[in-house]
């Protein structure tokens, strides 16, 4: 899943909070950079930034990790913009919290 495809998936998920989007848009990148580096570690014990494993930045680029685990990184990404929000949006950002950490134990096992 590419940069771009993973920026689509994050603003699908969010397609109810259409109204924020030019809040939170600019942060997205940031968000799933965030969300990669903690499914890196967790499937390999390395970090983004590091020499072999440079952050997410060009819409083609790719994340190194296996493809059935990079959908995390979006769904990650959802939970960081939600839980900037008023309750209601930090409740409707648990469910995709919950996914990404079920995928992160799954990699680290």
């Amino acid at each position: 899943m590419t940069l771009e495809a993973l920026r689509e998936r994050v603003l699908y998920q969010t397609n109810n909070d259409a109204d924020d989007l030019d809040d939170f848009e600019p942060h997205i990148t940031d968000y799933l950079n965030i969300g990669y580096n903690l499914l890196l570690y967790a499937y390999s014990h390395r970090h983004v930034g590091a020499d072999d494993a440079p952050p997410l930045a060009d819409p083609a680029d790719e994340p190194q990790v296996p493809e059935r685990y990079q959908s995390a990184i979006a769904d990650w990404a959802t939970w960081m913009i939600y839980r900037n929000g008023n309750l209601q949006k930090q409740q409707r950002g648990q469910q995709f919290r919950y996914a990404a950490e079920q995928v992160f134990a799954e990699a680290r096992a």
